[in-house]
């Protein structure tokens, strides 16, 4: 029980301090390019949280993974969403970008390589699927990558905070790595 109200609480915090910075903070010109780009930083955080969570015994029984997991895919969604509002729900237009524009191919493809892991996510679906199922959720080895590409092609000049998301990504897959390899 305590295991999901900390991840409740882990979770819906960022999206507490998004609200208020935009209630507050006067330096946001724009309030809907300020939510897609948190809830893409928040998302691709909670991914390669979902990652490192097993490496730490301690820091496993803390947090429910299945459902940082959907709150990172609820984020995506949220941030998919926005930027469909953003440009009016124009399908035009966002056939001229899912067309021409590089970041946007990655980003949708990201997207839909997560549903996959939405869908089996409950008890019923790992049942159903056994070893499938680990399979099945393998594909965020290939999410953050492609998550990783559609930030770096939005970049206009500041990469630090992309590298260090970068480094810590490499970081958690060595972890991996090493504890796999000892086992």
């Amino acid at each position: 029980m305590y295991q999901k109200i900390i991840t409740y609480t882990f979770v819906v915090t960022p999206l507490i301090f998004i609200i208020f910075n935009i209630i507050l903070n006067t330096n946001i010109i724009n309030p809907f390019s300020y939510l897609i780009t948190s809830t893409g930083y928040i998302s691709l955080s909670l991914l390669m949280i979902v990652l490192f969570i097993p490496l730490f015994k301690i820091i496993r029984d803390l947090f429910d993974r299945k459902i940082l997991g959907l709150s990172a895919f609820i984020y995506t969604l949220v941030h998919l969403l926005l930027y469909i509002l953003d440009n009016n729900i124009s399908v035009k237009y966002l056939y001229t970008d899912v067309s021409s524009l590089l970041y946007i191919q990655v980003g949708y493809i990201a997207f839909l390589l997560f549903l996959p892991l939405v869908f089996t996510s409950t008890i019923k679906a790992k049942l159903a699927l056994k070893n499938n199922w680990f399979k099945i959720h393998r594909l965020i080895y290939i999410i953050i990558p492609l998550s990783f590409i559609h930030y770096y092609l939005i970049i206009k000049a500041d990469y630090l905070l992309f590298f260090i998301y970068l480094i810590m990504f490499i970081l958690i897959l060595i972890l991996k790595n090493r504890i796999i390899s000892n086992e």
